[in-house]
């Protein structure tokens, strides 16, 4: 199977004040990576990744016009989705649109310089989503919305890396160590996270926050307030799962009351499952039934609920929580890696 990947490098003026970004193709393990060249002013690089989309995509077809060949676009990536998409249907050629989003939450619309922009992308990608051939989603809620005209689809929620099943592991902190790692917001449950840990008593205990958010600036009062609070921000992929295998129990207290949660599963969830790490989360209506058994689930979603629930856990013995943590890991390696994933994937492109 051959791969091309277009691309346009995540650079803006924010992060980078390089005006002109032209990067070479390049190919690995059979995968070519063409990357968009681009002007690097907001209005210019979005003009610039809407017509060389174009061209690409063009060149790309006349060459692959008479093999079975298949368009896949991330249809949150506007610009360039929705340019590949039209030239894919011109020349005729199936299309895939992998939703891991909806555009109507997606998409902020706040008032600002960029106000206009992210208007006219959630109205493009809403208008375009319903267009492709068929859909990777990542629940079955999506699929009312993304495809309502029943076209093929697979549910992918997420997918552990098969070679996790043979990283060695470290041993256990001798701490008890609670961890949260992913966006730093109060409505994703960080504040009850942290009041329900304030209010469990012993020394022994700590409470590890990953990431970053607008609830940043007031970490460091939570952890002058407890010391046993510790804050590390963003740390490298290697150090968040070293970190995570370490930890004692992983939690999730995202609110499951939310609409948007109908359409996610946080990548979280999957990452906490594979590091044998026993989890806490709350039962988002997106997870499906088959995770259940694999997670502590916290019933009542406040500060009382999640404290009684962390209480509850912590009492458990070492063994119980190492087997619990195993269990769930298998789980993932076994039946949600990237090739058995991948194979789901697959199957869509025969129907």
């Amino acid at each position: 199977m051959k791969i091309t990947a277009l691309s346009a490098i995540p650079i803006t003026r924010v992060n980078h004040k390089k005006k002109f970004w032209i990067n070479k193709s390049e190919t690995t393990q059979d995968i070519k990576y063409i990357y968009i060249p681009f002007i690097n002013y907001t209005f210019f690089r979005q003009l610039c990744i809407i017509v060389f989309s174009c061209i690409f995509s063009m060149v790309w077809c006349m060459k692959n016009s008479k093999k079975n060949s298949l368009i896949i676009c991330d249809i949150l990536n506007v610009s360039m989705s929705t340019s590949v998409l039209l030239i894919g249907k011109l020349f005729g050629f199936k299309t895939c649109g992998i939703v891991t989003d909806l555009p109507q939450y997606q998409f902020k619309e706040k008032k600002g310089k960029h106000f206009l922009i992210e208007k006219a992308a959630k109205e493009i990608s809403v208008k375009f989503m319903r267009a492709y051939d068929s859909y990777v989603i990542l629940t079955e809620q999506m699929n009312d919305i993304v495809n309502p005209n029943g076209k093929p689809f697979v549910v992918i929620e997420g997918l552990a890396d098969i070679k996790m099943g043979e990283r060695e592991r470290p041993k256990k902190d001798s701490k008890l160590i609670i961890l949260y790692s992913g966006g730093i917001y109060e409505k994703y449950g960080v504040k009850n996270l942290i009041n329900a840990f304030k209010n469990i008593e012993g020394n022994d205990l700590q409470l590890s926050i990953y990431g970053a958010g607008e609830m940043e600036s007031s970490i460091a009062k939570y952890c002058t307030q407890d010391p046993r609070i510790k804050y590390f921000g963003i740390v490298s992929n290697d150090e968040l799962i070293e970190a995570q295998q370490k930890a004692t129990l992983l939690v999730n207290p995202r609110f499951s009351k939310e609409e948007y949660t109908k359409y996610s599963f946080p990548s979280k969830n999957m990452e906490y499952l594979v590091s044998g790490t026993p989890a806490l989360t709350s039962s988002l209506p997106g997870m499906p039934k088959e995770y259940l058994d694999y997670f502590y689930l916290i019933e009542d979603e406040t500060e009382k609920g999640i404290e009684s629930k962390l209480r509850e856990i912590l009492q458990k013995s070492v063994a119980e929580l190492s087997d619990f943590g195993e269990k769930a890991r298998r789980f993932v390696i076994e039946n949600k890696n990237n090739i058995t994933q991948t194979e789901k994937f697959l199957k869509i492109f025969s129907q």
